[in-house]
Order: C-alpha cells, then structure tokens, then sequence
C-alpha cells in the first residue's frame, strides 16, 4: 500500500513541475538554444571565438585599423633596386622645371651664303694675289659660262694684254710664268657674265722658245694658179709656251699665224706694207717661234722646194 500511494505523488510532482517550466519556457528555451548554438561552433584554424560582448575598442592594436600604404609600382625603364630621384621626378613636367629642349628644339646654325666666282675672283687683289697653283684650278675649274678666254697683262688696266683660249687653259698641267716685266698678272676671262679682274703671282718668263724642225711642202694648186707652199714648225718652250709662228719675206714685217697648225703660204703672199711677194720654188723665206709671254726664237731660213 505504502509502495502505491508514492506513486501517484511522484506523478503530481512532476506535473507541477512541468507545469512551471512551461511558464518560464520562452526564456529557458532562449538560453538552452543559445548554449546548444555555443556548443555547436567549432573554431576556425583554432582562432578562440571573440567575445561580443567584449567593446570592440577596448584592447585591439590602433594601428590595426589603419589601411595599408600601397607601394607604387617601378618604372619599367628604372632598376627594381634603384631608388627614384626625387629631384628628376620634380624636373619631368612640374611646373618649376623646366624640361629638356628636344634635338629638333635646338638652334641651328645659320647657313653661310654660297660662295660665287665673283666674290672669289673679288678677294685677289695687288695685296693678296692668287698664287700659281690656285689660279690654274679658277681658270680650268671656275670658268664662268659663256667664257672662251683669258686676257693676261702686266698691269690692271689690260694694255697690250695677251689672249688665250679656254680651250689652251684647261690644256695646261701647271700655269705658266706669265709676263715679262713682274712676277704678279692680271687676268680676266673674256664671254660669258663675269668680267673681274684678279691678280695672279705667275713668276716671270724670260726663257726664249727654240725650234725643233721646219717642213714645207708643195700644195695643190687650183683654177690655174701656182701651187701655194705647207709649212710646219715644231718647237718648244720651257716658260709660258709657243703660241704663234711668224713668217717673212725678205725684210718685210712678218705675217703671224697661230702655232701648232700646218700654215698655207703663197702662191701670193701680202706683207705688212702692203705688197704682194709671189712665192715660188727656190725663194728663201724665214720662220720663228713666240711664247706666250712674248718672248721670240731666232730667225730660221727655209727654201721653198
């Protein structure tokens, strides 16, 4: 008996007690299911769980909060462990700095006018004449166009001056001692625009020309005339060089021809005076050479064959 009335306590007891818990549940149940949540978290690599209810200020490092600085990145054309020059990155586009000029920036120098012929024939002067060699490359290599020859005289006003062709000058390997009287020339080209007169110091020529050999021959004759005579003299000269032969009759003045050519005589022959010589075989007439500076070979008797 004793055994069944306990029972039945038992019972009422722990409907009583399940009666209060039910009241209280709302907050017995938050707390269990917070303790369950709690139990349930593991920790991420073994980090311990903070504390929320802990103040977030209260012990954390303070520079833990501040942002990184970001390194900048190197220049591609800068050595990753050179260091940039504060004071180069200042110079580049600042306003300060001021940047380096470019080459096409840099001044040019200006360009000299072109030296003409004029200008240069212009600056030999009696004080400062060309010498030899100079002016032998003015008259074969500056020949104004138009130009077909060079006066030479003693003195600048071109009395009794001497001729000679372009032609002749560019023939020359050295220039010849020109003049008779001084050692320094004037020259001036004949044609052509370029008319300045230019001293030149050529040395004297004082070497008289010598003749080599003399031929003549019989020409033919024509419209029943006598035949006229062929005459060649070779010869040389050391100075300025033979420009011309002349040729007499007698004591007659002589006639001149240009040297280096075959020269046709007769059948009448002209002098200077004006009377007519008819040459013919067996007649004796004489020969010489000049030189360009004026200088004259002895006189050479031939007879007409």
């Amino acid at each position: 008996m004793k055994g069944t009335q306990r029972t039945p306590w038992l019972v009422a007891a722990a409907l009583v007690a399940l009666i209060v818990g039910s009241v209280a549940a709302p907050r017995t149940f938050g707390l269990g299911a917070g303790f369950v949540a709690a139990a349930d978290e593991e920790p991420i690599d073994g980090d311990p769980i903070a504390d929320e209810s802990s103040d977030p200020d209260e012990g954390s490092d303070p520079d833990a909060s501040a942002p990184a600085e970001e390194e900048p990145e190197p220049d591609p054309g800068q050595d990753p462990g050179e260091e940039p020059d504060p004071a180069a990155s200042d110079s580049e586009g600042g306003d300060g700095g001021e940047a380096d000029a470019s080459p096409s920036e840099e001044p040019t120098a200006p360009t000299p006018p072109e030296l003409t012929l004029g200008d240069l024939l212009a600056a030999a002067t009696a004080s400062s004449p060309f010498d030899a060699d100079l002016a032998l490359q003015v008259l074969q290599d500056y020949a104004p166009p138009g130009a077909r020859a060079i006066e030479v005289a003693d003195r600048q006003t071109f009395r009794t001056a001497r001729t000679y062709t372009i032609r002749e000058v560019r023939g020359w390997s050295r220039l010849p001692q020109l003049g008779t009287s001084s050692a320094m020339v004037w020259m001036r080209f004949v044609g052509g625009s370029e008319r300045t007169p230019f001293a030149v110091v050529a040395g004297r020529d004082r070497t008289d020309p010598r003749i080599s050999s003399v031929r003549v021959r019989e020409g033919r004759a024509s419209r029943g005339n006598p035949p006229p005579f062929l005459l060649t003299v070779a010869g040389s000269d050391t100075g300025t060089g033979t420009v011309a032969v002349e040729v007499r009759v007698g004591y007659e003045k002589p006639l001149r021809f240009t040297a280096g050519d075959e020269i046709e005589i007769g059948p009448f022959m002209k002098s200077t005076g004006g009377k007519v010589v008819l040459l013919m075989r067996g007649v004796t007439v004489e020969v010489r050479l000049i030189d360009a500076a004026g200088n004259e070979s002895s006189w050479r008797r031939v007879r007409l064959p």
